[in-house]
């Protein structure tokens, strides 16, 4: 080993790929390449781990990860501690060099993630980051100093057949360095593409593959599994294989909450690293135009984000953290589809106002951009609620007053036919100065219409209006009117409008059939006289001269009453009822009575006159009370002071046995009936109250007969009650000699 710590010399400062060294070793001098195996020391080099996070972190298990990579820290600045000529040889010869380096990138946080909660960790992965960085940039450094060079040449072959850097590489940079970092990584892009412009084809493939990566996503979460039917997406995913079913099974396992984890995640990683990409390399939008990458995101947006969320809605669980993460990650997502067609419009507008090559040119990329933008109404809606196309076309327009109006009308007026709001109208473009002065237009040519939307005269106005009453002749001549003024004299969006019934709010409540009110002459008199009608209620709510939406209930003469005035008043209101009587009528069983003359009547037997005779085979034998009941009765009956009971009435003998039900009212009344009976048989009226006074007057006072002679009845009949029978059981006991008399 003391044998390769030679000094180095380059004297005539040759490139390093022409260099070679003299070496002495047991006094015999070598001449080697700077570029050669032999400079490589025999070192282990470490692979980066991403370090334990979450709740179930084993003990020890971050001392261990900073121990490791504390070790791979040093790995690094090792490397960047070599000479140039060392350097380059032990990235091209040692087989774990570049392993080691790549590990980081593929370990590394995404931008989206948190930073790691313990501080230590934090400090070491940022250490790790910015030596890696600085070892990527070293890469692309050709020259470190006048004798430690490299020819541009053979730097850009050695970095693209010896895979030092690849597209998947270099898209890596982009997503761990391109948010914090994006100067210096924009700076490495460019020497790697300015350095080898094969790197463009190998951009166009992965960027192809990347939008079959997006189809994929689309097809999952519009595949059926359940039918053999294809899902319904547009003419562009034909050509792209189907999910294939797996064989011998008819029901295979269907999208899991893993799995669109696993999607979400690439997804979301796909998108910002795409965005970075384009924002640190603006040459790559025409990559992405020749591969109609734009097309690829519009349609993502379109047929694949909106089915993400139906799908969490459906696997997920929404008390779950995961839940909330993973619909945080598909906004994200979103934001970062509509930031990449923003960057890409970005890099055209930087062009025009910098004013390189072709204004012209520029200008008609950027409307190609936009109008690809258009083939999808969701895209082009949220992308118009984050940044509104009029102002930048008016941006444009001023940067360049000869733009195409033509396109630039058709894209506001595609934008807003789905907002359903009146298109905007760019401003007319500043006039040309000359000397300092502007040239005046010459009097007799007229100035020309600055756009259409300008309110007609009353013919234009009738002409729109007929032209919407064609199709739709229900509508009122006054309706039609607010809905052209609504929409910009637009009779196309009017009646589309209609048609879809999606009418403005402001234009729901007004009345279809309102005519058109013509203007009163007197007011256009009063008018010109320049005398202004002026009052401190004017504008209000209640202003009927300037508002055609007044809230007419919050309008009464006197003073306003509650509908109720009291809670019997609220109780007596049966209007709620009433007005379910028809909802409850429906349900009546009780048909009407047919009219008997109706000509559907069937009078074949009427002239008979005669109705069938009735079965008297099957009659009641009369009931007859036996004797022994009957003379029971009728003395009871003679032994009461009380009139005769009236009879029962018997039932009708005409009820037949074979009767399918007996009629419930007949068997009522004759129970009611049979139970009054019962009540009056045997009833006498309630005696008088007797007067039963014992107390009587005061002692001394007298006493009156009738309390003298209650007293003694009392005294005499004492033994009848509430004395349980003890003088009567004595009697018994004495009569029988069981106890001396």
């Amino acid at each position: 080993m003391s044998g390769k710590n030679v000094e180095f010399s380059n004297p005539d400062n040759l490139p390093v790929e022409k260099l070679t060294l003299s070496v002495k070793n047991a006094g015999v001098v070598q001449e080697i390449k700077a570029l050669d195996p032999y400079w490589v020391e025999e070192r282990e080099f470490t692979i980066y781990e991403r370090p334990p996070s979450g709740s179930t972190i084993v003990l020890g298990a971050i001392d261990t990860w900073r121990n490791r990579m504390q070790g791979y820290l040093d790995d690094v600045k090792w490397l960047l501690s070599l000479e140039h000529y060392r350097f380059w040889s032990t990235i091209l010869y040692h087989p774990q060099c570049m392993d080691s380096l790549v590990s980081f990138l593929q370990e590394a946080n995404p931008p989206y993630l948190p930073p790691h909660e313990c501080r230590d960790v934090q400090k070491l992965y940022e250490d790790i980051r910015r030596s890696v960085l600085v070892a990527f940039s070293r890469l692309v450094t050709n020259k470190e100093s006048k004798s430690q060079w490299m020819s541009k040449e053979f730097m850009a072959d050695l970095i693209y057949n010896k895979f030092i850097f690849t597209i998947p590489i270099v898209w890596d940079l982009c997503l761990t360095y391109g948010v914090d970092n994006g100067r210096h990584v924009a700076r490495v892009l460019d020497c790697v593409f300015g350095l080898q412009p094969r790197y463009q084809g190998d951009a166009m493939a992965a960027v192809a593959f990347v939008k079959e990566a997006f189809k994929y996503i689309i097809l999952q979460v519009n595949k059926n599994y359940d039918s053999d039917e294809p899902p319904n997406l547009p003419e562009t995913f034909k050509g792209f294989s189907e999910i294939r079913r797996p064989t011998n099974t008819r029901n295979p396992d269907k999208l899991t909450f893993d799995i669109l984890k696993d999607l979400v995640i690439h997804l979301l990683d796909t998108a910002m690293t795409m965005r970075i990409f384009i924002e640190v390399y603006p040459k790559g939008v025409e990559i992405f135009r020749k591969t109609n990458f734009i097309i690829s995101i519009v349609q993502l947006y379109e047929y694949g984000v909106p089915l993400l969320y139906e799908k969490l809605e459906e696997t997920g669980d929404h008390t779950s953290v995961v839940f909330t993460e993973i619909e945080g990650y598909i906004d994200s997502a979103r934001a970062e589809i509509i930031d990449i067609f923003r960057e890409i419009l970005a890099v055209y507008k930087n062009a025009i106002f910098s004013g390189e090559g072709s204004i012209e040119t520029h200008v008609e990329d950027y409307l190609a951009v936009m109008m690809d933008g258009l083939s999808e109404r969701l895209f082009i809606k949220d992308y118009q609620a984050c940044y509104p196309v009029h102002d930048d076309l008016e941006i444009v327009r001023q940067a360049y007053p000869d733009i195409d109006t033509v396109k630039t009308d058709f894209i506001l007026q595609a934008i807003y036919s789905n907002l359903d709001e009146p298109v905007p109208e760019l401003s007319a473009p500043p006039p040309t100065l000359t000397n300092g002065h502007v040239d005046p237009i010459p009097p007799t040519v007229p100035p020309p219409m600055t756009n259409d939307a300008e309110i007609p005269d009353n013919v234009r106005e009738e002409s729109l209006i007929s032209e919407v009453k064609d199709i739709l002749p229900h509508l009122g001549d006054g309706f039609i009117l607010k809905c052209l003024q609504h929409y910009g004299f637009n009779a196309e969006r009017v009646i589309n409008s209609v048609l879809e019934d999606t009418l403005a709010d402001c234009l729901r409540g007004i009345d279809q059939t309102l005519p058109i009110i013509p203007e009163d002459p007197c007011d256009n008199a009063y008018l010109e006289t320049g005398i202004q009608r002026l009052n401190v209620f004017d504008g209000d709510q209640f202003d009927i001269m300037t508002r055609d939406d007044v809230d007419v209930s919050k309008i009464h003469v006197g003073k306003r009453r509650s509908k109720y005035k009291d809670l019997k008043d609220m109780l007596d209101d049966k209007t709620e009822i009433k007005q379910r009587e028809d909802i409850y009528s429906k349900y009546n069983l009780v048909c009407d009575e047919v009219d008997m003359y109706s000509d559907e009547y069937d009078d074949t037997y009427d002239s008979d006159g005669v109705a069938p005779a009735a079965d008297t085979s099957d009659e009641r034998r009369p009931f007859v009370t036996p004797r022994a009941l009957r003379a029971r009765h009728e003395t009871e009956e003679e032994s009461e002071e009380e009139p005769e009971p009236v009879e029962e009435e018997k039932p009708s003998s005409s009820r037949s046995k074979m009767d399918f039900c007996v009629n419930p009212e007949e068997v009522r009344a004759r129970r009611e009936a049979a139970f009054h009976a019962r009540r009056g048989r045997g009833h006498r009226p309630a005696p008088l109250p007797r007067n039963t006074d014992v107390t009587g007057k005061p002692k001394g006072q007298g006493q009156e007969k009738e309390v003298v002679h209650n007293r003694d009845k009392k005294e005499k009949h004492k033994s009848a009650r509430a004395n349980h029978n003890r003088r009567q059981g004595a009697q018994f006991k004495r009569s029988q000699g069981m106890m001396p008399s």
